[in-house]
């Protein structure tokens, strides 16, 4: 059964951001019965802050992951076994919101284990008049960072309101096509140039170094190419 990951950086829960997730948590309900949904919000599950203690990175686990009011280790294991993540901020400052921020940061060490490589992601991204081009642009580049390939990205400006409904069709037809296609998405050139440079300095790390021994684990060594990776690894 394929899974879907809705996810929300607001904390207002009258905002459009929750609004457009809300939207599209009954259409999937609705038309895709077949689907296990996770829904996930700073309110219902928050998540503590990083601590810059970079257990993380050194050595794969992080010292807030079970704590008491801290939901990162759930959120870790859902957004591994999502089909696809639907990743929803609101902009503030020109930036995610800080809920928002926070969920990239506890998994920002993924960037280095290419962790959400062939997973679709669709990105959706809320403000007043300006700045979400950038947070868009923004998310791009962390999501493809870590492997995953960002399928449709959605911007909703208030001073837009007439294009609410061409942007929220947009995205259900994004979900629609995907599903059709058993939640299979191809990798770019950036993918590729990041997975050589990863692999270029991670094969030079001390044998006992927690992302070489995951690189090795998991055959990240093994192929001359990303794309080779994922055809002897991924079975769709």
């Amino acid at each position: 059964m394929k899974r879907i990951l809705l996810y929300s950086g607001s904390r207002n829960n009258d905002s459009r951001t929750n609004k457009i997730i809300n939207e599209l948590k009954l259409h999937i309900e609705k038309y895709f019965s077949d689907i296990v949904l996770d829904i996930f919000d700073p309110i219902s599950k928050p998540l503590l802050h990083s601590t810059g203690c970079k257990n993380c990175f050194n050595r794969g686990i992080c010292p807030s992951d079970g704590l008491e009011g801290d939901y990162g280790r759930e959120l870790k294991e859902i957004v591994d076994s999502a089909d696809l993540i639907i990743f929803a901020t609101p902009v503030y400052s020109h930036n995610v919101s800080s809920d928002a921020k926070i969920f990239i940061d506890r998994l920002s060490y993924w960037g280095h284990l290419l962790k959400l490589v062939s997973k679709p992601v669709i990105t959706v991204v809320t403000a007043e008049s300006n700045g979400g081009d950038l947070v868009e642009a923004y998310l791009y580049k962390i999501f493809s960072f870590m492997g995953a390939t960002v399928v449709n990205s959605e911007v909703f400006l208030k001073t837009y309101s007439e294009e609410y409904e061409e942007s929220m069709s947009s995205l259900i037809e994004s979900i629609e096509t995907l599903k059709n296609n058993d939640f299979k998405v191809d990798i770019n050139e950036k993918h590729e140039a990041t997975y050589q440079t990863l692999k270029s300095i991670i094969s030079r790390y001390p044998k006992d170094n927690f992302e070489y021994q995951y690189w090795l684990q998991n055959g990240l060594f093994d192929s001359q190419t990303l794309k080779e990776h994922i055809s002897k690894n991924f079975v769709y």
